[in-house]
Order: structure tokens, then C-alpha cells, then sequence
């Protein structure tokens, strides 16, 4: 699997010295960072955590936040939306592609730092990842679907047909789904898609590929992994194995995704949002991608289902189950 690398830091962006630095800390005392969580998912707990870790480690502890969540409802989330841009943020955190439009569309002007988002060029977000423009800038992490489907491959050469589950019309769910159908059909596969509209939908989206497909593929997108549980649930019972997404998927019975610690996913979202607060352009500041850390496997799921995880596969893993 081809290794993501980081694109840039932000280390530059911190001072030396301990007067300097006191007097930076006085600065960043006090100023409010609201924070736009899109959903409950444990990854976004990691990303928070990651966040805070980060924040005390650079001096901003005394940071307020003011955290909402609206559940993954549109409405609600319009209204966050306004709320933060009317007033009272001195920056915004924005966990989620969904989410990060939605702020968006809300302010030009009150500063930016996404986090989790995996296609923001693509979603309109940034004009690109070295010269964001506008006032948003932030941490991408874009997902190895690509890696996924071969790796499923590889543990069950037999596949004929894939399944996948994402979210129709997100900015995230739809790019990665599309590059997970062409990947399928490089391989000459075929794939049966089953798109949802709300985290609510994700357990029958997977019931109605029960007898329909070999193994099924999560694209992952927010909405999707906020539902993902029934769905892993399903597929157990059907005894279909399930691949992609997130490390919180592969504790749950996924086989195998590729792996980004999120919890220093957050941290490097703590140096962008110190480096703003302190004056750092989001438009000149350029999308920080972390490197990933490779895949996580869940050995007692693939022995449950009479896979045989490859030697090579096993040994190179980061984690396993």
C-alpha cells in the first residue's frame, strides 16, 4: 500500500523561547474555538481527544470550546452553521465534508479548521491542498479504498461481486464510492451499491445485500459510520465479511481498513488552529494529510468466518483483533 505522506506542518509557525512564549500563551488565553462535530462516532472522539492533547501540548489550554453536535441532521446543522457565524467564535473546528460545507456556506470571513473531511478538494472546501484560499485550511485523510478492495481480495480471491454502503449525495460517500466502483471493475468484478440518506438506513442497507453479494465495502463517509454498527450486526449474522473505513469498523467485525491514528489526526488539527489563532493565514496555510499508519486487521472475525489472512499481510499489520 502506497503511504500517505504529510504535506506540510505547522511546527514553523510556533516560536521559540520562553518569554515568546509566554507571552503567546497570554494571546491564545481567553479566545473561544467552537467546534462542529457532525455525529457520535468513537472516531470523533479520538479526533476531540487528539485535540485537546494537542492544544495543552501548545500552550492553548486555556482555550474555550464550544462544542455542538447536531446529530447528522441537516436542519440542525444549518443552525450550528449560523450560530457560530454569527458571532462570539474567534475560530471554528469543523469534524466532517458535510459539516465543513455547511460552515462554509455560513462565513467567509471567521477563520476555519477542518478535520476529518477525506476529499476537500473535491467537496469545494479548498481550491487546493498547498494554496487553500478563503479562510479554511485544515487536516484531510483521505481513505485507501483502493488498498481496502485488493486487501479483500487477497483474503478471499473467490469475490464476484462487492457490495458497497455510503451515504448518496455526500461529498465525501460519493467520490470515495466512485473510486471503490472503479477499482472494482479494474478487477473485473461486479458490485451491487446500496446508498443511504441517514445513519438510520445504514442496517438495511446492508440487509439488502444479504444473498446479493460476497463481501461488502464501506467507502466511509461520516453519516455511514455513525450508523455502522447495525450493519456490521447484519453482516455477522449473514456470515458476509465486511472491509474498509475506520479502526472503530475493524473493532466491530470488519477484516481489515486502512488506518489513520485519529487520535493524532487531532493533534495536527490543535497545531493548525494554535498556528490561526496566532495569526497564521487558513488561505496560504496548506492541508496538513498525516501519514497512514497501515492496516488494522480483525484476525478473530476472519478466523470466525474461515478466512485465512495472508502471513504478509499479518506481519506488516499495525494492529490486530
Amino acid at each position: 500500500m502506497k503511504s500517505l505522506i504529510a504535506l506540510s506542518t505547522v511546527a514553523g509557525l510556533t516560536l521559540a523561547g520562553s518569554g515568546i512564549a509566554k507571552a503567546e500563551d497570554a494571546a491564545l488565553s481567553g479566545k473561544t474555538v467552537c467546534v462542529n462535530r457532525y455525529a457520535s462516532a468513537p472516531v470523533i472522539d479520538d479526533i476531540l481527544k487528539g485535540m485537546d492533547d494537542g492544544l495543552k501540548a501548545s500552550g492553548g489550554e486555556k482555550v474555550v470550546q464550544n462544542i455542538q453536535n447536531p446529530e447528522a441532521d441537516a436542519a440542525t446543522q444549518q443552525t450550528i452553521a449560523q450560530q457560530f457565524a454569527n458571532g462570539g467564535c474567534d475560530l471554528i473546528v469543523v469534524i466532517g465534508t458535510a459539516a465543513a460545507q455547511s460552515i462554509q456556506q455560513a462565513t467567509k470571513t471567521v477563520p476555519v479548521v477542518f478535520v476529518g473531511v477525506s476529499t476537500p478538494v473535491e467537496a469545494g472546501i479548498v481550491q487546493s491542498l498547498d494554496k487553500p484560499g478563503g479562510n479554511m485550511t485544515g487536516v484531510s485523510d483521505p481513505l485507501p479504498v483502493e488498498s481496502e478492495i485488493d486487501g479483500m481480495l487477497s483474503i478471499v480471491p473467490t469475490i464476484e461481486t462487492i457490495g458497497l454502503i455510503y451515504k448518496v449525495g455526500d461529498p465525501a460517500g460519493d467520490p470515495l464510492a466512485a473510486r471503490a466502483v472503479a477499482h472494482i471493475e479494474r478487477k473485473g468484478l461486479k458490485h451491487v451499491t446500496a446508498g443511504i440518506a441517514n445513519a438510520g438506513e445504514t442496517t438495511q442497507a446492508a440487509q439488502s445485500l444479504v444473498g446479493r453479494v460476497q463481501a461488502i465495502e464501506f467507502p466511509c463517509d461520516t453519516t455511514t459510520i455513525s450508523g455502522m454498527a447495525g450493519a456490521l450486526k447484519v453482516a455477522k449474522d449473514a456470515k458476509l465479511p465486511v472491509f474498509g473505513c475506520t479502526t472503530d469498523a475493524v473493532k466491530g467485525g470488519a477484516i481489515l481498513a486502512g488506518s489513520y491514528s485519529y487520535i493524532t489526526v487531532g493533534q495536527k488539527a490543535a497545531d493548525l488552529v494554535v498556528a490561526v489563532l496566532k495569526g497564521a493565514d487558513p488561505a496560504t496555510t496548506p492541508v496538513v494529510i498525516p501519514q497512514i499508519a497501515g492496516f488494522e486487521i480483525n484476525k478473530t472475525e476472519a478466523d470466525a468466518l474461515g478466512l485465512k489472512i495472508p502471513e504478509t499481510m499479518m506481519t506488516s499489520a499495525v494492529k490486530t483483533y
